[in-house]
């Protein structure tokens, strides 16, 4: 066997090889993108599973929410209360922008309207409400806490020893302070 035919063994298996190798990637990102797939599937039908979850709920809060059964009380109270807190919060955010909804049809309109321009009722601005815990008292001025001086360390001048306050001779050396 000659040189040349090494050579073209050698080759013959690395390319081999490499087939192999790409076959291997091949179906490895087959697998992938499969599984992508599936997870995607899953996540679409948790989604949709989710979603009839929460209609049920808002069915029962439209329909039970003056007379929730005990063991939902608290939680359509708890959401009757957010629910005018997210109203109040919106418009604030909504006067901040000099901007609020139209009552007669919902179109957007601002602070200089005097009437709406896409049904022409009379825009009248709320003012901007109070939200309890968040705007319901003026900003609290943050004091720092007095620090108390501290006595300044006092030494003998005779043997340095240090001295406690109120001491009138050192008790190391004697020597009158």
């Amino acid at each position: 066997m000659g040189f040349m035919d090494s050579v073209k063994g050698f080759a013959g298996k690395v390319g081999d090889s490499v087939e192999r190798g790409a076959k291997s990637v091949s179906d490895s990102s087959k697998k992938m993108q499969e599984k992508s797939r599936i997870k995607k599937e899953i996540s679409n039908l948790e989604a949709e599973v989710n979603a009839a979850y929460f209609a049920i709920g808002k069915k029962y809060f439209e329909l039970n929410s003056n007379t929730p059964g005990e063991d939902y009380a608290e939680s359509v109270d708890t959401i009757i209360k957010s629910t005018d807190r997210l109203e109040k919060f919106k418009l604030l955010l909504a006067s901040l922008d000099d901007k609020m909804l139209c009552s007669g049809c919902g179109a957007e309109v601002t602070r200089n309207q005097k009437f709406c321009d896409k049904c022409g009722a009379k825009v009248e601005f709320p003012e901007t409400p109070i939200i309890e815990g968040y705007n319901d008292a003026p900003a609290a001025v943050v004091s720092q806490p007095e620090v108390a001086p501290q006595p300044v360390a006092s030494f003998c001048a005779s043997c340095g020893a240090q001295l406690e306050p109120g001491q009138k001779f050192c008790d190391k050396c004697g020597a009158k302070v």
